[in-house]
Formats: C-alpha cells, structure tokens, sequence
C-alpha cells in the first residue's frame, strides 16, 4: 500500500470549514440516516493499491462515513462505493479501474478510469467533471457525468434519446452474448466488466460506433432519483 497524505479524524463541520463550505455545497445526506458525523480527511494527495474502499479500512481500522482527499487520488484498483457510507469528494485528479457508485454520494472532479464509470440504483449519486472513460453505465442512478468520448450505456430502461445502447434489443443486437442478461434484456455488469478486464470485445463485430449525442459527443447522464 503507497499513502501520501495521512489522515485526520474530523468531525463534518471541521471539514467542510477546511474546504471553505465545500461540502456542504456538494453532499445532502444519503440513506436512511442523512448527514455526516465523522469524514476521513487526507489533505494533499493519495495512492493505494488494490481496491479502494478495502485499503481506506485498513487505514481507518473500521468503517468510515465520509472520505475526503483535497489534492489528487489514485488507485491502482477498482473505486466502488454500494453501500449509503462511506461518501467520497475528491478535490484533484482521480485515477482508478473503475468509478462504481450505489447509494453513496459521490462527488469528484476530473479522472480517468481505465474500464467504466457506473451509477446503480435509485439512491445516492454520483458526479463528476471531465473523465476519461470508454464506458458510462446508467443503471436508474442520479449521474452527472460528463464524458467526452465515452459511450453511454441506460441499463434500466428504453426511455433515453442520449444514450446510445439501451435495454432491449440496442443491447441484445449489439453486444457479445457473454455480458448480456438475456431475460432482463440488459448488460450483465458484473461480466462486462470481468471481459473488460481480460481485454476481450464486449460489442459484436459490426456493431455500431459511437453515435454522438444530442450534446455533440459529449456523455452526460441525466439526473434521475
């Protein structure tokens, strides 16, 4: 494990006055118990190795509500955050496999994430500024991703002109059999992934390009809750 900035317990009025109200600007409080009591803070820049949310534990030697990084983070491993808590503001560049988000909030700013940037379920969100990734996957998730390049996926429903693929037959046409959930008609995240990962084609040969959107190529997922 490779750590630049050593962490700091503090309580959520002490960070978000650190950051200059920051927080409180960005986050709401998800779940069933809305608010932060405790954030993890690391002042300047942070690299860890394997998956992220594992490594902040063993740091933190618990579980942990709120993590915040003021300078830049990097991964070298997956950043995927399912649960109401912890919540993850990233002040810098960030840098991971991937970006994965249930119901926590999650708030950076620039990245790039080798494999995807996933947003599932309708609690939580996730938002971001510029990121580099060659896949966005909208699972009924309030997303604000802004992905110039990066092809958008809406795995819950049809109802989406900006997306490219969507459940139903733009997803069974277009993709390989093996990441496909033939019964719900939708990507198989879990296996899409894990052929990203092996450096396997996830689209059929022939399928389309990507058609650039409404907002000239640009991937922006709408906010849905």
């Amino acid at each position: 494990m490779s750590i630049s900035a050593i962490p700091a317990s503090l309580s959520y009025a002490e960070a978000d006055a650190r950051l200059g109200g920051t927080l409180s600007a960005v986050f709401e409080g998800a779940g069933a118990s809305p608010g932060y009591r405790e954030v993890l803070f690391f002042d300047g820049d942070l690299t860890l190795d394997g998956d992220f949310l594992d490594a902040v534990k063993q740091l933190r030697g618990g579980d942990v509500e709120l993590i915040v990084v003021t300078g830049d983070l990097k991964v070298n491993g997956p950043i995927a955050l399912y649960e109401d808590r912890p919540g993850l503001y990233v002040g810098g560049h960030t840098e991971a496999e991937t970006l994965e988000g249930g119901e926590a909030e999650i708030c950076i700013h620039d990245g790039a994430f080798t494999h995807l940037v996933y947003g599932w379920y309708n609690h939580g969100s996730l938002r971001t500024g510029t990121v580099d990734t060659p896949w966005v996957i909208d699972y009924d998730h309030a997303m604000d991703v802004y992905a110039p390049g990066g092809r958008w996926v809406n795995n819950y429903d049809d109802d989406d002109d900006d997306a490219e693929f969507a459940v139903g037959d733009g997803i069974v046409e277009a993709f390989v059999p093996e990441v496909v959930d033939a019964e719900g008609r939708c990507l198989d995240v879990d296996e899409f992934l894990e052929r990203l990962r092996a450096g396997l084609p996830v689209l059929r040969p022939g399928a389309r390009p990507a058609a650039e959107s409404a907002s000239d190529g640009v991937v922006r997922a709408r906010l849905t809750d």
